[in-house]
């Protein structure tokens, strides 16, 4: 009896500990799908493009609304939603730099659309890796990294979305960033 009593104690301990330990890593998941009450369809994704001559790294809010339009080349079976506008989205992109295992640089950028089907934030660069400016206050890392144009190792997007009436949000990640807070 005290031996199960002192491993049920054990346990919740262990639990205790990685819950309080720091997490790093993918908790948000790199797109996300989510249906509309009157049938439609909104989709929220992080990427990151790695192409031989063109890289990016941004996220992406789309809604698609429940009527459905045949695709131009195939004539009675491929069908695909169309768009369909939002009052309102809102995508908020954080950019993670790690300046030393653990230690993250990070800068914020937002764009809000109005009356749009969807939004993009996106940063690129031809041939060689993204890089942002970071500024001072979001670096916690060595003297000289502050407003430094680093390499994006990750990054955490916060999606919301207004349509019909009705407010989403989602949050989608993708590389090396510290864990997301998700409400």
């Amino acid at each position: 009896m005290v031996a199960l009593y002192l491993r049920r104690i054990a346990a919740a301990a262990a639990l205790a500990a990685a819950a309080a330990a720091p997490a790093f890593g993918n908790h948000a998941p790199e797109s996300q799908e989510a249906a509309l009450a009157g049938g439609g369809l909104r989709t929220h994704e992080s990427f990151k493009s790695n192409y031989l001559v063109y890289k990016s790294i941004g996220g992406e809010t789309e809604i698609l609304g429940k009527e459905k339009k045949r695709k131009w080349w195939c004539a009675w079976l491929c069908k695909r939603r169309v768009a369909k506008n939002a009052e309102k989205i809102t995508v908020v992109n954080t950019y993670y730099h790690e300046v030393q295992p653990g230690v993250f640089a990070s800068i914020q950028d937002f764009k809000t659309c109005a009356n749009a089907s969807s939004c993009t934030i996106r940063h690129w660069s031809v041939g060689a890796l993204v890089k942002l400016k970071f500024d001072s206050s979001g670096v916690g890392g060595p003297a000289g990294a502050a407003g430094a144009e680093l390499e994006v190792h990750g990054i955490v997007t916060s999606h919301e979305v207004t349509v019909d009436g009705e407010t989403f949000t989602a949050t989608t990640s993708l590389g090396k960033h510290p864990a997301p807070v998700i409400l």
